[in-house]
Formats: structure tokens, sequence, C-alpha cells
């Protein structure tokens, strides 16, 4: 598999199956959507993109770091995450983030991002479904 069961969840740089090497690029649509057991999540430098409710539903998730190489987050991405109160954006490439992204996280999360894009990342993480009071800053 692309991905563990255990509690923490690694999206590395590559995965060997039937001895061939593939190079994970993407967090795929619904990938871990409704699991309950993750609880933090590690996506790779080499990661371009998170898919549409990759995480959605993910209700122990409480810990994410994003990889320098993502430049989007599709729609309800993290939706409904509702423990997510930890999440670090490391990419300064970041280009778009699809609507809810971050609808039901942790009331009072932190989400961090580059001190280089702290304003820009403002500006596009606005009104995308987390609450008034989750601060983002670097």
């Amino acid at each position: 598999p692309l991905y563990s069961s255990a509690a923490s969840d690694v999206y590395k740089r590559q995965v060997t199956y039937k001895k061939v090497t593939y190079k994970i690029t993407s967090v795929y649509t619904k990938s871990l959507r409704k699991n309950t057991k993750v609880s933090q999540i590690s996506i790779g430098n080499n990661v371009t993109a998170i898919g549409t409710s990759a995480f959605e539903g993910c209700t122990a998730l409480k810990s994410v770091t994003i990889g320098t190489g993502v430049t989007s987050i599709g729609k309800d991405a993290f939706r409904g995450c509702k423990k997510a109160s930890a999440i670090t954006i490391r990419s300064t490439k970041l280009k778009a983030v699809g609507a809810n992204a971050f609808r039901g996280i942790y009331a009072k999360a932190k989400i961090r991002v580059p001190s280089s894009k702290l304003k820009a990342y403002q500006k596009l993480l606005k009104n995308k479904g987390q609450g008034s009071k989750v601060k983002i800053s670097r």
C-alpha cells in the first residue's frame, strides 16, 4: 500500500511494489477518507497535490505536515478533521486551495506557513472553511 494503517501515516518520496519503485507525486482523492485511526500525517516533499477529500472525516487526525513541493490542496481535503489542531505547510509553491479544504478542523487550530509567504497564504487560505479563531502564522 501507499500508506500504512498505523496511527502515523507518512507519504514518502517513493514506494516499491513487486520490485518496481514508483515516485509518489500526489495524494489521491479520498485516499484516507473517514479513517478514524490515523492521528498524524506527514506529506513528503515530492508530493505536489493533495486530492479532493483526501483526509476528509479523519476524526482522530491531530497533526499534519505538508511538504515543500505541494502546489494544490483539493476541496474538502481536511474537512471534518475535528481534532486537527497543528497544520504545518512547508511549501512556498502553494497556488490553489479548494473550497472547504479546512472546514470543521479544530476551532483554535494553528496553521503554520513559511515566513516569506505569510501574507500571501493568509489571503489564499481565507474562507476555506476554517473557523474565525484559527490562526495562520509563521
